[in-house]
């Protein structure tokens, strides 16, 4: 049976539709390591939204360029629990290589998150991403006003849209 090891939680700010997933050591330089506009390249907001490289994992959203969303890293012992109670579990399995261990969350202009510690280093892991929508998107992805097209006027970034969670666990505990 698996268990929950770790976790952070917590709010960040979604910029031009993504953000990213890092390892603190920052990006790999293993040959087979993609760069971020590459591995870009390989997500969309629907479909394929979560998509990882050796230390670098990206993130789409499917509510809009900038938004605030709420982001849970969870470290387990084991895989966890496909599916459980209000529907976190299921969702896309991506192997990422970690050179330091420990994780956190990246936008483009450098915000940054706690750190997750993963407890391993120079090791794989599996993650399991979980995107949930918690509220209703409008015409412009936030809920917003279709003749509401001046930036000056908009109370901020929207919050509460959608919510992420990231199961890892190591990639040798596999069944």
């Amino acid at each position: 049976m698996a268990n929950l090891v770790d976790s952070v939680t917590g709010t960040y700010s979604v910029e031009y539709g993504s953000f990213s997933i890092l390892d603190v050591d920052g990006l790999s330089r293993l040959p087979s390591a993609l760069d971020p506009q590459e591995l870009y390249a390989l997500t969309d907001e629907d479909e394929i939204w979560f998509a990882a490289t050796p230390n670098l994992a990206i993130v789409r959203s499917r509510a809009g360029s900038h938004h605030i969303v709420r982001v849970t890293l969870e470290r387990w012992d084991a895989e966890p629990p496909a599916e459980e109670e209000g529907g976190v579990g299921g969702g896309p399995v991506v192997e990422i290589f970690s050179s330091s261990g420990r994780l956190w969350l990246h936008n483009t202009s450098g915000e940054s998150s706690p750190v997750l510690d993963l407890g391993l280093s120079g090791v794989s892991w599996l993650v399991r991403g979980r995107r949930i929508a918690r509220r209703e998107l409008g015409p412009l992805g936030w809920g917003g006003d279709d003749d509401d097209d001046d930036d000056d006027d908009l109370p901020g970034l929207p919050e509460g849209l959608e919510e992420f969670v990231f199961r890892f666990w190591p990639a040798e505990a596999r069944d």
